[in-house]
This record gives C-alpha cells, sequence and structure tokens, in this order.
C-alpha cells in the first residue's frame, strides 16, 4: 500500500481515538455534575468498595445494574423513610367530670339553660373549682364555655345550636361569653377566632375547638371523645324546646351597632392621609392654581365696574 494511504489512516484512527475520549471525558464530566461519580479502579469500571451495613455505594454502575437492592438494607438514612410504619394516632385528651346527682328534688324541677355572663364576676364564680382534684384524670367541675359576639355573622350561624346543648348534655353547664365585652379574657385563655368552644377542667382550660359555621357540627362527638359525659338524643326532646333554641337566649341574626372605634380608626386614618397630600407637590401646584384664578377673576371684576 502506499505509504501516504497508511499515514492517512493512521491520522484518521487518531483523531477518532481522541474524539471518542473527549466524548468520554464530557460524559463522565456530565455524571459528575449531576452527583454520579464514577470512581476508577484502573481497569475502566467502577469499584464499588467495602460496602457495610446501613451503607450504599450510590455510584452510576450500582444504579444502573441494580446492585443498591441486593446490598442497601433498610437502616439506611436515605430510605430509611421507606420502612417507617405510620405514626400511631395519639389517644384523645380525657377528662373526668363530675356527675350531679340525677335524681331530681321534690315537686322541683330543673330546666337546663344557657348561662350567660354578665360580668368578670359570673365568670369567676362559673369557672370555680369544685374540691381538691389537680389532675385531669381526677373528678372536677367541666364547663362547657361558648366565646362569641351578637355582631358576627358566623356566631349568629351557630347560635341555635348552641342554645340547644344545654339540653343535649343536662349534666353540663354550658355558659356564653362575649368576647368582645371581655376581651382581657380572650388573651388569657387563647381566644384567636370566632366562634370558638373550650372546655373547662377545675377552671383550667384544656380543650379548645373551632366549629365550623354549618349545620352538621360535630359537637357532641368532640364533648363525648374528651369527656366521660353522654348527650341526650335530639329526637328524643320535646318539639316545643327546639323551637325555643331557634329563638333565644343567643339570636340567630347577627346584631346591628354603630362601632365607634372603627369610626375613630378611620378618622385617623382620613387626617393622616390629608396631611400627607397637604405636603406634596400636587396640593401646593392646585392651591396656587386656584389663587391665580382668583385673583384674575378679582381683577376681572373690578374692571368691569370701572
Amino acid at each position: 500500500m502506499h505509504p501516504n494511504v497508511n499515514l492517512l489512516i493512521l491520522i484518521f484512527l487518531g483523531l477518532f481515538a481522541a474524539r471518542a475520549q473527549a466524548e468520554l471525558s464530557g460524559l463522565l464530566g456530565i455524571l459528575q455534575y449531576f452527583g454520579l461519580n464514577l470512581q476508577s479502579n484502573g481497569t475502566g469500571s467502577a469499584a464499588l468498595g467495602k460496602v457495610t451495613r446501613g451503607q450504599c455505594p450510590y455510584s452510576f454502575e450500582s444504579y444502573a445494574l441494580m446492585q443498591d437492592r441486593h446490598i442497601c438494607f433498610p437502616d439506611d438514612e436515605h430510605i430509611l423513610h421507606l420502612s417507617e410504619l405510620p405514626q400511631q394516632r395519639k389517644p384523645p385528651l380525657m377528662i373526668k367530670c363530675l356527675q350531679p346527682d340525677p335524681a331530681p328534688q321534690a315537686g322541683v324541677v330543673t330546666v337546663p339553660k344557657l348561662l350567660i355572663m354578665q360580668s368578670a364576676k359570673d365568670i369567676v364564680n362559673l369557672l370555680k373549682p369544685i374540691g381538691n382534684a389537680t389532675k385531669r384524670h381526677e373528678p372536677g367541675s367541666c364547663v362547657l364555655v361558648h366565646f362569641c359576639t351578637p355582631t358576627s355573622l358566623e356566631c349568629a350561624r351557630v347560635a341555635a345550636y348552641v342554645n340547644l346543648l344545654p339540653h343535649l348534655f343536662p349534666t353540663l353547664p354550658v355558659a356564653y361569653i362575649d368576647a368582645y365585652e371581655f376581651t382581657r379574657f380572650n388573651a388569657e385563655f387563647g381566644i384567636a377566632s370566632l366562634p370558638t368552644l373550650m372546655i373547662f377542667h377545675q377552671g383550667r382550660p384544656l380543650i379548645k375547638y373551632d366549629p365550623p359555621s354549618n349545620e352538621n357540627v360535630s359537637v357532641p362527638s368532640f364533648i363525648m371523645r374528651h369527656t366521660n359525659l353522654k348527650y341526650v338524643n335530639p329526637r328524643t326532646l320535646r318539639p316545643y324546646i327546639l323551637a325555643w333554641a331557634k329563638d333565644g337566649p343567643l339570636a340567630s341574626v347577627p346584631t346591628v351597632t354603630t362601632d365607634f372605634y372603627l369610626i375613630l380608626a378611620w378618622a385617623f386614618i382620613l387626617i393622616c392621609l390629608a396631611n400627607y397630600v397637604r405636603q406634596t407637590l400636587f396640593w401646593k401646584q392646585l392651591v396656587e392654581m386656584v389663587q391665580r384664578n382668583w385673583r384674575e377673576s378679582e381683577e376681572t371684576q373690578m374692571e368691569m365696574i370701572d
């Protein structure tokens, strides 16, 4: 064969080998960029190294050959969440309430009703502990308190149901506190939204529940879940009791009142806005234009008089 042809073949093979090596190095660089490091052991294959329990090689070869399924163990920190069991649901917080004597006195019929708190003294007397019980699993006085306000639309929607609660739980005192009037109790008891139901045990707030604003409020299941009280089936109640619950004592229509604090707030905002506008360039130009037009109109009137 001609020597020039052999030289051309050698040059072509050399260029092809250099190009292949460049592409291979580029591929390795891409794999290293994505975290797939190949550790060369001199033979062109990736060394897996010594694998101990709880460790995985995390190499491209082990991933491609699916070797990690055989050498990786469930206690590895990266796949530990796959073998963990779901957390068990915590048991509900149980409260033991005192049960009054169900036997009525001779000739006396007690009708359960919603307790409306009129003053801070009434609230203190309502939450007064009975006995020396200091733990929730010890029998103590339980009170269900409904925090709301007459001007709230959400409170008006659940008013009829709250009026019925004393008849569903005759042995549980149910009270109503106007959160707008007694604001200092909101911060003390952690009231962040209205309406809010809270169960007190020996004068201490233990469980809070925010009932949804619909007709299927699961308040009985909430109370029975956390206390040892049983509720009366609403079907066994007299029809007039259901009618009374719609009328009061809490109204199903929000009360419309004048909010003086809101009026003062808007007045303060408007004063600050007027002070800011008065200092702007637009206001100064507007005042100068009005003054100039006023002077020109006065001069025009004087000329017409003369």
